[in-house]
């Protein structure tokens, strides 16, 4: 049987294995398509993870454009005390520093309340068509997601869209996976994409 770790152990494998020009090009590629998708365009709260790990798709280009675009920029910082995500405004990428886990954050925390956000950008390690996605095994994101009802988006390589992945209770499925090939909206989400 396929085991969630055996998978992230592979896409780790497989990220780490992409040149940093296949990692700007497809990045690029990945944020044209999420911006052609009107649930993302029409968004004026827009939270999205700042890329970190070894190889995700890079959203520094995103979160700047977002800022020129004087959308409002919400960025998550991971309490390793709380097990929970909280949520900071940023105006600029020159304000992170690093935090826990290796990920990007704020220096100053300028909180944002979660019924602020209209939609969530997720990073994901593999996703499947039905939006199951796997992150890095902390569950941050399953339990953010889960107190949000609004179009959700994981950015991904098409190598890391997988046929099917296991689903547990606990996991909350996205609403679109964008990779640099195509957009999938997701099947059996009840998400409110409307």
């Amino acid at each position: 049987m396929v085991t969630k770790e055996s998978i992230r152990n592979r896409m780790k494998h497989r990220r780490a294995e992409l040149s940093r020009r296949e990692v700007y090009q497809y990045s690029a590629v990945i944020a044209d398509q999420l911006l052609s998708i009107p649930e993302y365009f029409r968004a004026d709260t827009v939270h999205i993870y700042v890329s970190s790990k070894n190889n995700e798709v890079d959203t520094h280009e995103l979160i700047r454009l977002l800022i020129r675009q004087k959308k409002r920029v919400v960025v998550p910082i991971a309490e390793t005390g709380s097990q929970e995500l909280k949520h900071s405004e940023i105006y600029s990428l020159s304000e992170l520093v690093g935090g826990a886990y290796g990920i990007l954050v704020p220096r100053m925390h300028r909180p944002v309340s979660t019924q602020n956000v209209q939609v969530v950008v997720a990073p994901a390690l593999a996703v499947d068509r039905n939006g199951t996605r796997i992150g890095f095994g902390t569950g941050f994101y399953d339990r953010f997601l889960a107190m949000v009802n609004v179009p959700t988006f994981a950015l991904v390589y098409s190598f890391q869209i997988l046929p099917k992945i296991p689903a547990e209770s606990t996991d909350i499925p996205v609403s679109f996976v964008v990779s640099e090939r195509e957009i999938v909206r997701c099947r059996n989400n009840s998400r409110d994409i409307s």
